[in-house]
């Protein structure tokens, strides 16, 4: 599905990422590990086309994207950022943000997307979690939890349909049992949806539940654990 070859990502002298070989199947669920300045984010700005390699090549099935946009990869894959305040904006209501996200790969208005909410989301996901979040529709999002909030970004981050979910330490801003809810969200959510998923934690042991991959990442080089 996503393949990465030969990358190398240097910031002047600084390498930091040296020769990544991966690829990412479908339904893969893969934990990114490492200590701070390994990569970890590097990889995912790579993939998500935030930053260009300085040599390599990615693929989309049998497509070269090395060179598309950030912009254009976001049709297909998505993201979310450790910071719960971005992807997500805080005075409009949890509706408001679910529909202008939605508008990521379809070629309606905003209004017509309000007009025209989908009630499946709030019966098929946001209700199935047990959370109450489908009571919370016309709510600004920015008066959430910190946990609440973060469940509608990835929520939002999937109603495009994605080939690739990247979560980059989702947990990081949030309390044990945010966390605890979080994780089991995105377990159900990505496994319901056969969704490809890469997430960046320094949680192994409370994550490892949801992986069937393990990749470290270590000043660069990338090691891969089935």
């Amino acid at each position: 599905m996503i393949r990465i070859e030969n990358v190398h990502v240097n910031f002047g002298e600084f390498k930091a990422l040296s020769n990544i070989n991966c690829t990412i199947q479908e339904k893969d669920f893969i934990l990114i590990l490492g200590h701070n300045g390994a990569g970890k984010t590097t990889l995912l700005d790579t993939i998500s086309g935030r930053i260009k390699p300085s040599s390599g090549k990615i693929f989309r099935n049998s497509s070269d994207i090395t060179q598309l946009s950030e912009t254009k990869r976001a049709q297909f894959i998505s993201r979310v950022f450790q910071n719960t305040h971005m992807g997500s904006v805080a005075t409009m209501t949890v509706a408001e943000n679910l529909a202008m996200a939605m508008l990521k790969s379809k070629t309606a208005g905003f209004k017509s997307a309000i007009k025209n909410f989908p009630e499946n989301i709030v019966e098929e996901t946001l209700k199935p979690l047990g959370l109450r979040l489908e009571e919370l529709l016309q709510t600004p999002i920015g008066k959430l939890s910190g946990g609440q909030r973060q469940i509608i970004t990835i929520v939002m981050s999937t109603l495009c349909e994605p080939d690739l979910l990247l979560l980059d330490e989702p947990t990081a801003a949030l309390d044990p049992v945010s966390t605890e809810n979080l994780l089991q969200f995105v377990h159900n959510f990505t496994k319901q949806r056969k969704i490809a998923t890469m997430m960046i934690t320094h949680d192994e042991q409370r994550a490892k539940f949801l992986a069937n991959r393990t990749w470290v990442l270590q000043k660069g080089e990338l090691s891969i654990e089935n």
